[in-house]
């Protein structure tokens, strides 16, 4: 299943390497989400919450890294086994930046 969604895109990372012999080339998006149903009643969260998703290779990082994070995005994400997965990004806004004092 797949389906579309904005939401505030924090960052993202890359991996490309070896790992106890075996190869991994990753990108991960860190995204917030609303809070779900299920944990608003179960846990007594609200709000959002920050998590990660999976976006391909690392060459998706290459292409990401220079947007001025936190940025607007809309992401098309699949539903798989392990999780969300995002098949598609598109930069909608760049959130505004905040200095350091």
């Amino acid at each position: 299943m797949e389906t579309k969604t904005q939401c505030l895109v924090l960052g993202a990372k890359f991996f490309n390497g070896d790992i106890e012999g075996q190869h991994h080339d990753m990108t991960k998006l860190f995204v917030t989400m609303p809070v779900s149903e299920k944990d608003q009643q179960t846990y007594g969260k609200c709000g959002h919450d920050a998590i990660d998703l999976k976006f391909g290779k690392s060459d998706e990082y290459q292409k990401l890294k220079h947007l001025p994070f936190p940025v607007q995005a809309e992401l098309t994400l699949k539903l798989t086994t392990d999780g969300y997965e995002v098949l598609a990004f598109r930069a909608i806004n760049a959130a505004p930046q905040s200095k350091a004092a």
